[in-house]
């Protein structure tokens, strides 16, 4: 199902066939107890300060009590949180997770979102739903474009988990629908023609500094919270350079970022000014193709 991040050097074959077969794989203890530490420090910094209608953040739609001490405000995520702290920027830029997505995709890599996931005590989120990603990102110019979820909390069933279909990527994009329950203060999200896919739905235990990795076209869902402590997990999706947003729907803030360049990894001022180089080229060839 997965390695252990500490020994990978580079992905190896196994890993990369369970990718292209399953749509996944599990790098277990990928982050050490003092990375993760200091990720937990940093998600109570910002979560301190989250305020229901701030832009790019959303709240437990169950109640407005107060949360736990991590997250007193109940928020469920946050997006562009690599610029909220200095620590998420980093993680976004960790050499051995930019590693892991050059060996998928091939040497530059860039970023495409960064945000944190939040299961709020006793949640129940069934409304989340089965869903792709891959829906808000279409069309693209190909499909090497995929998620890193790390898991600062245990999580499993019933506890904040992530759930999962093997193999469903390999199916295409899948209508998305919203159906109304009874009770319910939000609509519930639901995958068209989800029925025949249930069977094969797995749910993994997380522990700590593992993570996730899956791609964009994957059926999944992330799973209630019947337990008295927030559970964080943390999204940083990447894609290949040669992945283009055809339409440019992508409004967050890792859109068309440089994160490696020769699997070396940039910096901040590094990929903010190759990002501006870039995009001032593409656009003069649009403009130059108009012209012709």
């Amino acid at each position: 199902m997965g390695g252990r991040g500490a020994l990978l050097i580079s992905l190896t074959e196994n890993l990369k066939n369970q990718f292209a077969t399953d749509g996944y794989f599990i790098l277990r203890e990928f982050f050490s107890s003092i990375e993760i530490a200091e990720l937990r420090d940093a998600a109570a910094d910002v979560l301190s300060e989250a305020t229901r209608g701030a832009r790019g953040v959303g709240f437990d739609p169950w109640t407005k009590e107060p949360g736990d001490d991590i997250n007193p405000n109940r928020v469920t995520y946050i997006n562009d949180i690599f610029l909220m702290h200095e620590r998420f920027e980093a993680h976004m830029r960790t050499r051995k997770l930019a590693r892991v997505f050059c060996d998928l995709y091939g040497p530059d890599i860039n970023g495409f979102q960064s945000a944190a996931v939040i299961k709020t005590p006793q949640l129940n989120n069934d409304f989340h739903g089965w869903h792709q990603d891959a829906p808000d990102y279409v069309p693209l110019s190909n499909y090497k474009n995929g998620c890193a979820i790390t898991y600062l909390h245990a999580m499993g069933r019933d506890t904040g988990g992530t759930s999962l279909v093997p193999g469903s990527h390999r199916d295409g994009v899948f209508d998305r629908g919203y159906e109304a329950v009874e009770g319910w203060p939000v609509k519930k999200r639901v995958i068209v023609g989800f029925d025949t896919y249930e069977a094969r739905a797995i749910t993994p235990e997380f522990m700590p500094g593992d993570v996730l990795v899956f791609d964009s076209w994957l059926m999944h869902r992330a799973n209630s919270n019947y337990t008295n402590e927030s559970k964080i997990g943390l999204i940083n999706v990447y894609q290949a350079r040669d992945c283009i947003d055809l339409e440019n729907r992508n409004t967050f803030g890792p859109a068309n970022l440089p994160i490696t360049r020769s699997r070396t990894v940039l910096s901040a001022d590094e990929s903010g000014r190759m990002r501006d180089e870039e995009i001032a080229a593409r656009s003069s060839v649009v403009e130059e193709t108009q012209i012709e």
